[in-house]
């Protein structure tokens, strides 16, 4: 790894987060910065606030007074997909790598993200499906929903890639703001929504990136089951199908195409 220009963080940490007080009071965003701290590189963590109708925002701007590698951006409630986007496209990092504020992902996996993109990938994938991923305590219901909209998102759109709904993605910096920027169906002009919002972005994501010839590479980690309230997997699964189906759309019209740069949208 080259080291980095003056002020220039090797490692950004984008999380989104909508009312997530419980967790942030049991030590996650310590946790993190722990994690980041043994990694040995500059790094900035950036929680991108979407919108939360508790705490959340009080307490990261708590966590992060006196860290001035800890940001907190404050957001209209949008969805993860703006969220996340917000916070990649304004971190200053040469990675960036976006995570759940549940910690499901070990944070183990951010060293191994790390070192895929210093071997050269362009985005790294956190999967729980390829030979080394670990999966504990997930309920049959999301195993058996999680395995069909893979078998989908395969069949119609991204051969070959076996998780893209894993939260636990890392980018190089120019990779993650070209695509965040190009999104169409989850793009800024989507408006505020009401309540949680799971989304199939990283579906988009991934196609807009196989279209401009980006190095994707997944690896494994060990993931833990976490309940919480901003997921339900029969409606999200529902609404991510018929978002699945609108990404096959776009594409199957060439919008995701490279010179379709007039389509391109800005945070």
């Amino acid at each position: 790894m080259e080291p980095p220009s003056a002020h220039e963080p090797v490692l950004s940490v984008v999380i989104p987060a909508y009312n997530e007080a419980r967790n942030i009071r049991t030590g996650t965003l310590p946790a993190v910065a722990d994690a980041l701290q043994a990694l040995g590189v500059p790094h900035e963590i950036v929680v991108v606030d979407d919108g939360s109708e508790d705490e959340t925002a009080e307490l990261v701007q708590a966590f992060a007074d006196g860290r001035a590698c800890v940001h907190l951006v404050r957001e209209e409630h949008r969805g993860k997909a703006h969220a996340v986007a917000s916070g990649a496209v304004t971190a200053s990092g040469r990675y960036v790598l976006f995570m759940d504020m549940d910690l499901s992902t070990s944070l183990d996996q951010i060293a191994d993200a790390v070192r895929a993109l210093d071997e050269g990938a362009d985005i790294v994938v956190g999967s729980r499906e390829v030979k080394g991923a670990v999966r504990l305590e997930t309920p049959w219901l999301r195993r058996w929903l999680g395995k069909g909209f893979n078998y989908l998102v395969q069949l119609l759109l991204l051969p070959g890639i076996k998780d893209t709904q894993c939260g636990f993605k890392a980018f190089r910096r120019d990779a993650a703001r070209e695509l965040f920027r190009h999104l169409l169906v989850y793009g800024a002009s989507g408006g505020a929504v009401k309540g949680p919002r799971v989304t199939a972005f990283d579906v988009e994501l991934l196609v807009l990136a196989r279209k401009r010839g980006y190095k994707i590479r997944e690896i494994p980690v060990t993931w833990r089951y976490v309940k919480t309230r901003n997921v339900r997997p029969v409606q999200d699964s529902y609404r991510m199908f018929r978002e699945v189906l609108l990404v096959w759309f776009n594409k199957m019209r060439g919008k995701y195409n490279v010179q379709e740069d007039a389509l391109e949208v800005r945070f």
